[in-house]
């Protein structure tokens, strides 16, 4: 028996030995298969091996010891679970003799979450169900779940929006409270909101939506100068009615945006609020702040000024009907004496499109694609639409009042910016490489300013180099980011930006609202701190997932209708190493080649983000043909083979 200075001796080796072995505090990352890594703060990585996962989730911070396998080799230790991001999740419900599962929605958990007896509610075989993790795995190595709520099963109709609200938060109803304090305030209207507001309901605006369209925030009209134009742009004022602190604000604030999904709109706001008493609905008052704008013949603008107005909408036209005025100007189902402000918005649009494509940069048109859905919420048949003149038309009035209304915030030394870097920060080694080597330059470009990013992407759009200079380099941007400071749009090539033309659908567009009109009271604006900004960023990209994953599972359940031994046109849109992304030509469908299954012996380039085997390349901006590999719309997955 040892005694005790034996004792004590050992338990002083054995904490040198413990103090010895290396400890950190990580997040753990998944991978295709059962092992992982787990990512340091300071960005070092430690093999995880598969019986290590298994305590473990993805996105687990935790503390671990590492220790050595070979001489070449270590692995991470998990000894303590310090917090987990997974707590709940949507997914199918599996039945396995008497096993029941979830098998999580989760691109990186790839392992079914026992439930137990007590905790599965209705679910059955395949259903679709929400549930939360009632027992993590650390550190017996077994995750337990509880169901929630059963969503429904895949042949539901309209199961799959429901089933990407319930995954991504989207709150769908709206409570008694807000309801009735919406309908109190359209029974009430807009009377006891007019005083010390300017009258402009004799100015010929117009709303220009889808025919569809009920929530209208925003009419516009223009007269001719002896110089170009003066440019009224009339924009919803929910601000001005629903006051901050209040049960309609707290749920804007929570929803953040509308949401639009192929068989349904989810609203940030009620109807009473968005559909009637704060929509610009034709020939009847509203509220509304009006931005004027003076553009002169080369469509150089300014403004004028900003007015918290009432104003009259004397028509609701579709894009349709001002598409074929603009084409032959002769419309007799529009009103005669609305045509001379239209043929003004036509020209003065025109300029600003042109001086915007001088001075800065313009996206290329992209087509929308229509799902028409059956009486069982599934897609029928997918239209692909082109872009006309009316929404470019009305494009255009957008971004010149955002911009403006930008620069005026700015001077007032307040305001909500978009803010947009231009390239990746990791992309930027080989985007300046392929400029350099594309526009035959002498050394690296610079292209941090944007003056120098809007001058090499105008080159790059010019370049007759045989590459798509300019998509390339489009498929690498930064996405844009809410920001309280004064940052330029790259994009855009504008020196700042904002939005505040879409405050029924936008929280962060009332809020510019907010501040515009504490401004026009000589009234401190409202500060919004970064936190709260981030949140509702969140919370936009929430919902444009939910809608865009919606769609895809739509469209991929179309596409399973089609004959198995069908082909289609495909545009590359962009390529890693190992795979190729591609969109059907007429149907937007997006999916996969594996350049690995490829014949061919074929070396990807980083700089044109092409691969080529010598005698052929794969480009972006190129149309391959292609076919269905494998498909899986519940998971939202299309695999395609390149055809010879």
């Amino acid at each position: 028996m040892l005694d005790k200075n034996a004792l004590s001796q050992l338990q002083s080796l054995k904490q040198e030995i413990h103090d010895s072995v290396p400890r950190f505090e990580g997040k753990v990352r998944a991978t295709g298969g059962r092992f992982g890594f787990v990512v340091t703060d300071d960005n070092q990585q430690f093999y995880m091996s598969p019986e290590e996962m298994e305590k473990v989730l993805p996105g687990d911070k935790v503390a671990f010891r590492v220790e050595e396998v070979t001489e070449k080799k270590t692995q991470a230790i998990v000894e303590s679970l310090i917090s987990t991001e997974l707590s709940d999740f949507c997914g199918t419900y599996i039945v396995k003799g008497k096993g029941h599962f979830i098998q999580p929605d989760h691109p990186a958990l790839n392992r079914w979450i026992f439930v137990p007896p007590k905790s599965r509610q209705s679910a059955g075989d395949g259903m679709l169900v929400k549930g939360h993790l009632s027992q993590h795995p650390y550190p017996a190595g077994r995750a337990q779940a509880e169901i929630d709520a059963v969503i429904g099963s895949s042949q539901d109709a309209g199961i799959e929006a429901r089933y990407m609200c319930q995954k991504w938060h989207l709150t769908t109803e709206f409570t008694e409270a807000e309801l009735q304090q919406a309908n109190e305030l359209a029974a009430a209207g807009i009377d006891s909101f007019t005083a010390g507001r300017t009258d402009l309901t004799e100015l010929p605006l117009v709303t220009i939506d889808s025919a569809s369209t009920r929530d209208l925030d925003d009419a516009l009209c223009a007269t001719v100068t002896d110089n170009g134009w003066t440019l009224h742009i009339a924009i919803a004022d929910p601000a001005a009615v629903i006051q901050p602190g209040t049960a309609l604000d707290l749920m804007a604030r929570d929803r953040t945006t509308s949401a639009y999904f192929a068989h349904l709109v989810i609203p940030m706001l009620p109807a009473a609020l968005s559909e009637q008493l704060c929509s610009l609905q034709p020939e009847v008052t509203r509220l509304a702040l009006v931005a004027e704008v003076a553009v002169n013949q080369e469509g150089e603008s300014t403004l004028i000024g900003l007015q918290q107005a009432h104003v009259k909408s004397h028509a609701k036209l579709s894009y349709q009907q001002v598409s074929e005025f603009i084409a032959d100007a002769h419309q007799g189902d529009i009103d005669a004496a609305l045509q001379p402000s239209l043929t003004a918005l036509k020209d003065c649009t025109r300029a600003l499109a042109s001086q915007r494509k001088t001075a800065c940069l313009v996206m290329e048109d992209r087509p929308d694609y229509r799902l028409v859905l059956d009486e069982n919420g599934k897609v029928k048949d997918i239209v692909r639409q082109e872009r006309n003149d009316a929404q470019r038309l009305v494009e255009e009035c957008m971004l010149v009042c955002n911009r403006l209304c930008a620069d005026w915030l700015r001077q007032h030394e307040s305001g909500i910016f978009i803010e947009h870097a231009g390239i990746r920060t990791e992309r930027i080694g080989d985007v300046t490489s392929l400029l350099k080597e594309q526009l035959g330059l002498e050394k690296k470009p610079k292209i941090k300013s944007l003056e120098d990013y809007v001058s090499l992407m105008k080159q790059a759009a010019a370049c007759d180099s045989g590459l798509n200079v300019k998509d390339i380099i489009s498929r690498q941007l930064e996405r844009s980011n809410l920001t309280q400071e004064d940052k330029p749009h790259m994009g855009l090539g504008f020196p700042r930006y904002t939005t505040m033309t879409s405050p029924l659908r936008k929280y962060n567009d009332l809020l510019v609202h907010r501040m515009i009109a504490a401004i026009l009271a000589a009234q401190p604006a409202p500060e919004v701190d970064a936190l709260a900004l981030a949140a509702i960023q969140d919370k936009q990209t929430k919902a444009r997932i939910a809608a865009n994953q919606t769609d895809t599972w739509l469209k991929l359940q179309w596409l399973k209708t089609l004959p198995a031994e069908a082909q289609f046109d495909a545009v590359i849109q962009y390529a890693t190493a190992n795979n190729i992304m591609v969109r059907f030509e007429d149907s937007g469908i997006e999916g996969q080649i594996d350049r690995r299954k490829v014949k061919g012996n074929w070396a990807f380039d980083s700089k044109t983000l092409s691969h080529s085997n010598g005698e052929q390349t794969l480009a972006i901006g190129q149309t391959v043909r292609v076919s269905v590999l494998t498909l899986e719309p519940d998971a939202r997955e299309l695999k395609l083979a390149l055809q010879e």
